[in-house]
């Protein structure tokens, strides 16, 4: 099967979501909490992040949700703010944390590799599309992307496939010319509903092998990987 596209997750995916991600979780929760500890705690917790370290759980909010979803499920827990407010100071915080992003050692230069041999790619994000292009700046890869899909974008949320089948759309190819490649569930849902012709599930987030390979057609440990398995797809 000839993969002309691929089409990847942001979090855990092009970057380390650990690395990145756990301060900033602490952050966007001590914040919608107005610094009360306990809250903060609370909105932690509801977000399926350790409480004390901010480290995010495999499909759960943090991991998996956008910051409108984030905001709901805070705001039901009693943070006082208004629902657009929230969801602008999450996506502030968010958007400001790709600055200092972590990229996957080694994915930079197998994106740039892959770029060179003719493939075409895109990202499909819970984040917004203003945080998808600032890590792309700080990576040094926004020329070799050519399609963004934020949860903010008009594409729905994962794992609608509808940010796929755009891809594919605008670049005149079957859904089946286009590889998916994420960490998490919601990832490899989507390339399995949009007709993904592979869907490559990666270790380097928070999702594991056990869960990811029902729905994948490979593991690879990153996307470090993708380089010597696409000499396959050519």
């Amino acid at each position: 099967m000839t993969i002309k596209a691929i089409l990847f997750d942001k979090d855990g995916t092009l970057l380390d979501y650990h690395a990145t991600w756990t301060e900033v979780n602490l952050k966007a929760a001590t914040t919608a909490a107005r610094g009360e500890a306990d809250l903060a705690r609370e909105l932690l917790m509801l977000a399926d992040a350790d409480p004390e370290t901010g480290r995010a759980e495999a499909g759960g909010l943090f991991a998996a949700g956008n910051s409108a979803e984030i905001a709901e499920a805070w705001i039901s827990q009693g943070v006082d703010w208004s629902r657009a407010a929230l969801i602008a100071c999450i996506d502030e915080i968010f958007t400001a944390a790709m600055q200092n992003a972590v990229p996957i050692p080694g994915g930079t230069k197998v994106i740039k590799s892959l770029s060179a041999q003719g493939y075409v790619m895109g990202i499909a994000s819970s984040d917004s599309a203003a945080a998808i292009k600032v890590f792309l700046d700080h990576a040094g890869l926004t020329e070799n992307f050519v399609f963004i899909a934020g949860y903010d974008s008009g594409h729905g949320h994962k794992p609608d496939p509808t940010a796929l089948l755009a891809f594919a759309e605008e670049l005149g190819l079957a859904p089946h010319e286009v590889a998916m490649v994420g960490d998490n569930i919601q990832d490899l849902q989507l390339g399995r509903d949009s007709g993904a012709g592979r869907v490559i599930g990666v270790l380097s987030g928070t999702g594991r092998e056990q869960d990811l390979s029902p729905l994948a057609t490979d593991i690879l440990p990153d996307i470090s990987h993708l380089g010597r398995f696409f000499i396959d797809f050519v």
